[in-house]
C-alpha cells in the first residue's frame, strides 16, 4: 500500500503542477455576448472595406491577426468598430500623415535635452549634421510628416550622433501605432498627433 501510494503522489503532484502551469499560460477565449455568433474576421473585413482599397487582403489578415493575438471577441460589431477607427484615424493608410508631427518631435527632443541639462543650442547644432540620406537631421525633422519617417530619423540619429545615444539610449522613442493612440474619447477637433499626450 505504501509503495503504491508513493507512486501515486508523484504522479498526482506532476499532474497538479501541469494544471497549475497551464492555468498560468493559457488565455481564455474571448467572451461572446448571449446570442452573438463568432464571425470570420478576415472575411468581414474584406466585405466591409471599400472596394477601391488596393491592399484589402493585407488589412484583412492584419486585423484578423490582431483580433486573435489580443483575444478580442470576433463579432461583426467589433470588426466594424475597428474598421471605423482605422478609417477615421488613417483613412486606411498604414503610414498616415500626422499633422504637426515636426513640432511634436522638436518639443520632445528639447524636453529630453532639458531633462539631461544639455543646452538646446548644442542639441540643435548637433542636429545640423548631415544624416545618411544627405539632408541634415534638422531639415528632416522640420519636414517630417509620418511616424515611419520620424522613426527612421531617430534610428539614424541614435546610431550616428554621439548625443543621440545620450538623449535616447538605444531606444527609438517613436512607437508606430498610427495616429489613434489610446484616447479615442477626445473631441474630433483635437489634432490626432496630440491625443494621449
Amino acid at each position: 500500500m505504501a509503495a503504491r501510494l508513493s507512486r501515486i503522489i508523484p504522479v498526482s503532484l506532476t499532474l497538479l503542477a501541469a494544471m497549475a502551469l497551464s492555468a498560468c499560460t493559457s488565455q481564455q477565449a474571448p467572451a461572446l455576448k448571449e446570442g452573438e455568433k463568432p464571425v470570420d474576421v478576415a472575411s468581414v473585413v474584406r466585405q466591409k472595406m471599400p472596394a477601391s482599397l488596393k491592399d484589402r487582403e493585407a488589412w484583412a489578415q492584419a486585423i484578423a491577426t490582431a483580433f486573435d493575438s489580443q483575444k478580442l471577441a470576433p463579432t461583426e460589431e467589433n470588426v466594424c468598430s475597428v474598421l471605423a477607427v482605422a478609417q477615421q484615424e488613417s483613412n486606411y493608410q498604414s503610414d498616415p500623415v500626422v499633422p504637426g508631427l515636426n513640432k511634436i518631435a522638436w518639443q520632445e527632443i528639447d524636453r529630453r535635452a532639458e531633462k539631461m541639462h544639455i543646452p538646446p543650442f548644442l542639441v540643435h547644432t548637433a542636429l545640423k549634421i548631415t544624416s545618411p540620406n544627405g539632408k541634415s537631421y534638422s531639415d528632416r525633422l522640420d519636414n517630417v510628416k509620418t511616424e515611419k519617417q520620424l522613426s527612421a530619423i531617430f534610428d539614424d540619429f541614435i546610431g550616428m550622433v554621439p548625443m543621440g545615444q545620450k538623449l535616447f539610449g538605444s531606444l527609438n522613442p517613436v512607437h508606430t501605432g498610427g495616429r489613434c493612440r489610446s484616447a479615442l474619447l477626445l473631441p474630433s477637433s483635437t489634432p490626432p498627433a496630440t491625443r494621449g499626450k
